[in-house]
């Protein structure tokens, strides 16, 4: 189980790594504060997402582990599936 945790914890790294940029980034737009808002809860989100890995991976229950993982999985897939669609459509098109 020690793989998955450490995949699944170096994701939710990243994905926090990437929301703390947007966070600091300097900005005069207006809606800052809006973007401010949903970043800290998204941020808020993957903290508990984290602690749920914690309790998983510290308990011992794989499935809570795992469904973290697939959580964590969820945007990369969506980006693999829609690059096999525009393949797709281009070589339909071409």
């Amino acid at each position: 189980m020690t793989p998955l945790v450490a995949v699944t914890s170096l994701i939710l790294a990243g994905y926090f790594a990437l929301v703390l940029v947007g966070l600091f980034s300097p900005s005069t737009d207006p809606q800052r504060g809006m973007a401010t808002g949903f970043l800290m809860f998204v941020a808020t989100g993957l903290l508990g997402m984290g602690a749920l890995l914690w309790y998983g991976a510290r308990s011992g229950r794989r499935h809570l582990v795992i469904g973290v993982l697939v959580v964590c999985l969820l945007p990369t897939l969506s980006l693999v599936a829609r690059a096999i669609y525009l393949i797709h459509r281009w070589w339909s098109d071409r």
